[in-house]
């Protein structure tokens, strides 16, 4: 059997293709910062997550406390994550840190896909407390350029929340 030439177009096409899709997606760095307020003791948990303009849950990009039986006092991260069928040990491998004191500011340096911006995806914070009271929805604050630098409120042990570009 004679095998016949690919031609140059379907090659190129080829190639093309390959390289589109092996390409990464576009990204940019944000520094995501959290300031705890100083109306506790011990350690806050934390869960730092990504939802859309809907209220519905993207991804967890990260939480603070290594515990997993506090992770169900995250109200609406919890509810957010079983609606979505989300693998919560899989959204959190790799995104876990130690839990936050009082008063400290815990930085966060994310890379997040380029189509979130001004999208209508909001970064949400929901905090915990070991024998304490639980915050769904602690501190929000749009994923838009026009947010960057701008610091939210929290309403519970989030004092502040900030990113910037």
């Amino acid at each position: 059997m004679r095998h016949r030439p690919v031609p140059p177009v379907l090659a190129t096409l080829a190639l093309t293709l390959t390289l589109a899709l092996a390409a990464p997606a576009a990204a940019r760095e944000i520094r995501l910062t959290t300031t705890l307020a100083r109306n506790f003791i011990g350690g806050a948990y934390a869960a730092v997550y990504l939802v859309d303009a809907e209220g519905k849950y993207v991804q967890t990009l990260h939480v603070f406390g290594y515990n997993t039986r506090y992770y169900s006092h995250f109200r609406n991260w919890w509810r957010a994550t079983d609606q979505a069928g989300a693998d919560r040990a899989a959204e959190v491998d790799g995104k876990s840190g130690a839990s936050v004191r009082r008063g400290e500011v815990a930085e966060l340096t994310l890379d997040l896909a380029d189509e979130l911006f001004d999208a209508g995806f909001v970064l949400r914070i929901d905090s915990t407390l070991y024998e304490g009271r639980d915050y769904g929805t602690d501190a929000e604050v749009p994923l838009a350029a026009a947010s960057a630098g701008v610091e939210v409120d929290g309403r519970g042990y989030v004092k502040s929340l900030r990113f910037d570009l």
